[in-house]
């Protein structure tokens, strides 16, 4: 399985994907994590040269990672929220996507989607975040198996404050990746 955190920051997303990859490792349920914000990743330009060929024309590390993508039949995608929206770098990762797309390779991978916003589910919520990464989903043909918010995750280390939610999460991601 590959974990995509959607966050450069050694925080909330980068802590939850960490949690489950331990239990991941403990199970022997192979597990890698990307994150883009960490790796040189060009901007598309909308060349739409992977439309024709599948391939992109950037020689940057979205080659890597579209075939560890490729390879893969579960793929997680942990994102904090972001004015209400995405992260910009997981944007930009997806926008990457399109060779994969473009070819149907993303057809019927299972997909978990994590969405952590820094306030309560009232005031600012991780609801518009998790929309766009469905309609992601929708759009390349992917099975979302599992969805995830967690909110009030303003600090660094808040979201290891809701440990029963994230065991009863890293639960039912091991069941999945049972399947898979």
């Amino acid at each position: 399985m590959l974990i995509i955190i959607g966050s450069r920051r050694e925080g909330n997303s980068y802590n939850l994907a960490y949690k489950i990859k331990e239990v991941c490792d403990k199970e022997r349920i192979h597990c890698e994590l990307i994150t883009p914000g960490n790796q040189k990743i060009h901007l598309c330009t909308g060349c739409m040269d992977c439309d024709k060929n599948g391939v992109c024309d950037f020689t940057d590390d979205m080659k890597d990672n579209i075939e560890k993508i490729e390879k893969e039949s579960l793929i997680i995608i942990i994102s904090p929220t972001r004015w209400n929206l995405l992260s910009g770098d997981l944007k930009i990762f997806m926008d990457r996507l399109n060779p994969l797309y473009s070819t149907n390779k993303l057809k019927d991978k299972k997909l978990i989607l994590i969405t952590i916003a820094a306030k309560s589910k009232e005031l600012y919520s991780s609801e518009a975040s998790l929309s766009s990464l469905t309609s992601f989903a929708e759009s390349s043909q992917m099975n979302v198996v599992l969805k995830a918010e967690f909110n009030n995750c303003l600090n660094a280390n808040d979201i290891l404050n809701q440990e029963e939610k994230i065991n009863n999460l890293i639960k039912n991601i091991i069941k999945e990746a049972s399947k898979s």
